[in-house]
């Protein structure tokens, strides 16, 4: 088995199985993992934000915007098809809502929403979600199988 490569806030990494993928201590930030099982090519992103302050950047990892497209470009010049890619969403938490019951969208509601929009406009399937809550998760996505373990302190590990 091969050891996961670590990303930090902001950056992605496409890869072909056998790699793991893993993010460590993810909170309003939104993990999206792209992924097709033909070639089993595919890659993870640890957003930030929704989008770029101007229109172009150069840390393209950081935002919602950016990171799905760069996945998707990448992936299929790595041999995946862009009409097979899938995609699983996880994170989002309200981990710093000054009051919960405020219905008052968060910087992860706002991450959530970018990545679906930017994931449909990229005609991207997402298979399988779980965002939001008040919990941080680490998660790690694995590229011989596709799969997305998603672990939080409260509950045991749940693949998706």
């Amino acid at each position: 088995m091969t050891r996961p490569r670590s990303l930090r806030a902001g950056e992605l990494r496409v890869q072909e199985a056998p790699a793991r993928l893993i993010i460590h201590g993810l909170g309003s930030c939104v993990a999206v993992f792209v992924y097709d099982p033909g070639p089993r090519v595919g890659g993870l992103a640890h957003i930030l934000l929704p989008g770029p302050p101007a229109k172009t950047t150069d840390h393209a990892g950081r935002y919602a915007t950016t990171a799905v497209a760069a996945m998707v470009e990448e992936s299929i010049r790595l041999g995946a098809r862009r009409s097979a890619l899938l995609a699983k969403v996880t994170g989002g938490s309200r981990m710093f809502s000054a009051d919960p019951a405020l219905p008052r969208p968060t910087v992860g509601d706002k991450n959530i929403e970018a990545a679906l929009r930017a994931l449909e406009e990229a005609r991207v399937a997402v298979v399988a979600s779980d965002v939001g809550g008040e919990h941080g998760r680490t998660v790690m996505a694995d590229l011989s199988d596709g799969t997305l373990t998603i672990t939080t302190v409260r509950g045991r590990p749940r693949v998706v």
